[in-house]
């Protein structure tokens, strides 16, 4: 422990000599550039000085000369304007009286083109004002001429042929219209003990009407 703590203080103690010995060479250079900084302040000043004086001794500056007239900018701005311009003016002046003539040319073109467009329109006018007259003329015509017509009525006969069927031939008992006649009435009586004995009554049914309405037309015919 003690050896711990003997090493920790040599260890301070080193920490401190070494702050000190920093301290010692920030205080020397301080020292060696103090004398530098003041120079410098020193040289700074003298400049100041210098251009103050200079300032002050030497003469003022000569005024500006005055400026010149605005007429003369200005012409000297149009002359390459005038310049250029110049050599149009001339071929305008000579090429004058062919614009003229030529300008007549177009409004006598024009005038003409008018002149035939108006005769067109007048011959259409007259074209129009002509077939007027013809349709009204036809018109006219149509009107006063009578059409007759004339109708034809056809007549249709029509004619109805009724057929008359001719009468049956008498009827004539033979023995075979007996025969038929009692196998009906025993058809009827075998139709008829079927639905007295509780089965389906419809062949007793049928078989009674078929001999009733066979004795009808065999009793008929008979009398």
């Amino acid at each position: 422990m003690l050896l711990l703590l003997l090493l920790l203080l040599l260890l301070l103690l080193l920490l401190l000599l070494l702050l000190l010995l920093l301290l010692l060479l920030l205080l020397l250079l301080l020292l060696l550039l103090l004398p530098l900084l003041l120079l410098l302040l020193l040289l700074l000043l003298l400049l100041l000085l210098l251009v103050l004086l200079l300032l002050v001794l030497l003469p003022p500056p000569p005024p500006p000369p005055p400026p010149p007239p605005r007429l003369l900018l200005l012409l000297l701005l149009l002359l390459p304007l005038l310049l250029l311009l110049l050599p149009l003016l001339l071929l305008l002046l000579l090429l004058l009286p062919l614009l003229l003539l030529l300008l007549l040319l177009l409004l006598l073109l024009l005038l003409l083109l008018l002149l035939l467009l108006l005769l067109l329109l007048l011959l259409l006018l007259l074209l129009l004002l002509l077939l007027l007259l013809l349709l009204l003329l036809l018109l006219h015509y149509y009107t006063t001429t009578t059409t007759t017509t004339t109708t034809t009525t056809t007549t249709t006969t029509t004619t109805t042929t009724t057929t008359t069927t001719p009468p049956p031939p008498p009827f004539t008992v033979t023995k075979n219209v007996f025969t038929q006649w009692l196998l009906l009435q025993l058809i009827a009586h075998i139709g008829g003990h079927a639905c007295f004995t509780n089965s389906p009554c419809f062949y007793g049914i049928l078989t009674t009407t078929v001999h009733v309405y066979l004795r009808h037309i065999f009793l008929g015919h008979l009398s």
